[in-house]
């Protein structure tokens, strides 16, 4: 009789804590007071004894009556739960033990959804949880730990998850999904082709945005002592800002590993897409929605040149001025070599789009073509618009020192500052982004090339870190 009052009393005293601010409250607050709630208590210090001892078995009795008599005692026995039945999961051999654990697995998720707000209201930053974070993770266990997954149900859930946590959504959640659709369209390419390749643009464009995020955090560039006793630093450091690092190293591998499966899975043959989208787009002609979404599909795979995107993009244009149609119109000018024509379509669509990323790589894209046709004004003009909308551009710096190097020549050692500074602009172009230390580093010994070699600097009373100038800026004099 008494259990049954204490568990109504805890029953009670849950659903009062449901409607209620528990910021500030103790364990104590949370399960109740007096004698009842010493075998909550007692239950709670068994369970945390037997976990850290990583004694997962003997963990699940004690841990199970806290879980089930105090919901709101804590929220680590959440976070605990499922870590501990994940484990049990994978070293269980029994399929109706392991089946039991999974079930319970899946009530830690539904239960913390249940009480999230109150759980939230007395954890730490830290600690606090969002419905899509905690649905991204049941996604996740749902399909990886359980015996008999339900493919469809964790795919939906997945879906649901990243839906509502957006750019918040964690790496290994994002290579979890890819890795759930690769294996749907393995089972059946036909019917999951449209969906895996959404799903694999869902994902880098995620993975991609926090990425671009990372190279906009300052980098510290250590240059090379070839002099030093220590052998470390005879290459150039880069030393990454601890954000960016954090950044890259949760999101860089499940962009790769999502390029990886899509790549080898040959979803993206331009024929194929060609298959998929021709007769919708005939049957869609007149929704502007659906046509930029192809637009974005077909030139995200390089299939930009096909005749559907033309026809996909005359259409959209006609219905709408949108940055998509902008872009296949600039692309249709490109096929038939009207460069003219393709940039004026191409600032059109500078002018159209919202996000800075995207202007700059089409500002960067103008500026290219700008630079095949000679017009070095024109092309500074473009590459300090893209540098404007993006400063982390390493290409657009790579393509200005190629301008400003056109101007050395070999004269004399002065003249040879174009050479200098455009190695500076290199060197920023490392700098600002590192995924062109490569084009850079090349460029740079490229350039050092055209210099003189310090010996000739020392008969012409000439140091290296003399003060120069040039038509694009200041630099100072270096040697080979």
């Amino acid at each position: 009789m008494k259990k049954i009052l204490f568990a109504c009393s805890l029953a009670i005293m849950a659903t009062a804590a449901s409607a209620q601010n528990l910021k500030g409250t103790s364990v104590n607050d949370r399960i109740g007071h007096g004698q009842d709630s010493i075998d909550v208590l007692g239950s709670l210090s068994l369970y945390q004894e037997a976990y850290k001892r990583q004694s997962y078995v003997e963990a699940v009795e004690p841990w199970e009556f806290v879980f089930e008599k105090a919901p709101l005692s804590q929220v680590r026995i959440y976070k605990e739960g499922a870590y501990m039945f994940e484990q049990l999961i994978q070293k269980e051999t029994d399929a109706a033990k392991k089946q039991e654990y999974f079930d319970k697995l899946m009530k830690i998720y539904d239960q913390r959804l249940k009480y999230m707000e109150q759980l939230n209201s007395f954890s730490s930053e830290k600690d606090q949880s969002s419905k899509g974070g905690i649905t991204c993770r049941k996604a996740y266990d749902s399909y990886f730990f359980n015996p008999n997954p339900d493919v469809e149900k964790s795919y939906a859930l997945f879906k649901e998850g990243i839906n509502d946590t957006g750019n918040d959504t964690e790496g290994f959640v994002l290579y979890g999904f890819m890795r759930l659709s690769d294996a749907r369209y393995k089972f059946d390419n036909e019917k999951y082709r449209e969906d895996y390749i959404n799903d694999y643009l869902l994902v880098t464009d995620i993975c991609g945005r926090l990425l671009q995020q990372a190279n906009e955090y300052e980098t510290q560039v250590i240059p090379a002592d070839p002099n030093s006793e220590d052998s470390t630093k005879w290459v150039e450091q880069v030393i990454l800002d601890p954000t960016a690092e954090k950044i890259i190293a949760n999101y860089q591998p499940p962009y790769d590993q999502a390029e990886e499966l899509f790549v080898n899975s040959g979803a993206a043959d331009c024929e194929a897409l060609d298959k998929i989208y021709r007769p919708k787009v005939e049957a869609n002609k007149t929704d502007n929605n659906y046509l930029t979404g192809v637009l974005k599909v077909l030139s995200s795979f390089d299939c930009d040149k096909s005749d559907l995107y033309d026809i996909a993009a005359d259409y959209s244009y006609q219905i709408n001025k949108t940055p998509q149609a902008a872009i296949g119109k600039a692309s249709k000018c490109l096929k038939a070599n009207d460069t003219n024509g393709a940039i004026k379509y191409f600032d059109e669509a500078i002018s159209l789009l919202d996000d800075n990323a995207s202007k700059a790589k089409y500002a960067y894209i103008v500026a290219a073509l700008l630079y095949k046709k000679g017009n070095t004004s024109g092309c500074l003009n473009y590459i300090n618009k893209t540098l404007q909308y993006n400063p982390s551009n390493g290409g657009a710096y790579l393509l200005k020192a190629s301008i400003v190097a056109r101007s050395g020549s070999h004269k004399d050692i002065m003249a040879t500052a174009p050479y200098c500074l455009a190695i500076d602009i290199c060197n920023k172009a490392k700098s600002v982004d590192p995924s062109c230390a490569g084009r850079a580093n090349r460029a740079i010994a490229n350039y050092t090339a055209n210099l003189f070699p310090k010996s000739e600097g020392f008969m012409a009373g000439i140091k290296a870190g003399t003060p120069a100038s040039t038509s694009y800026g200041s630099t100072t004099i270096r040697f080979r």
